[in-house]
């Protein structure tokens, strides 16, 4: 399983955009240089009021498989 790390802020306005149809994919960039699009629902248990902030890890099968996200702080 490969492991990589990424950091995440959005605003409630522009999360809101998301929300509305605009777009239902999330680009991040890793802190290994890797650049990936993420559907915007794996992120759902990890939005406040704010908005969406944090340290993330995501867990990706040999296939690059979506396996899990876990907020790091």
């Amino acid at each position: 399983m490969k492991k990589l790390r990424f950091r995440v802020a959005i605003s409630r306005a522009q999360l809101l955009q998301y929300y509305q149809g605009r777009t239902g994919l999330l680009l991040v960039t890793t802190e290994q240089g890797v650049r990936l699009k993420v559907a915007l629902h794996h992120f759902r248990t990890f939005v406040s009021h704010n908005g969406l902030h944090g340290h993330f890890e995501i867990e990706l099968s040999p296939d690059n498989k979506l396996q899990r996200i876990t907020l790091l702080s």
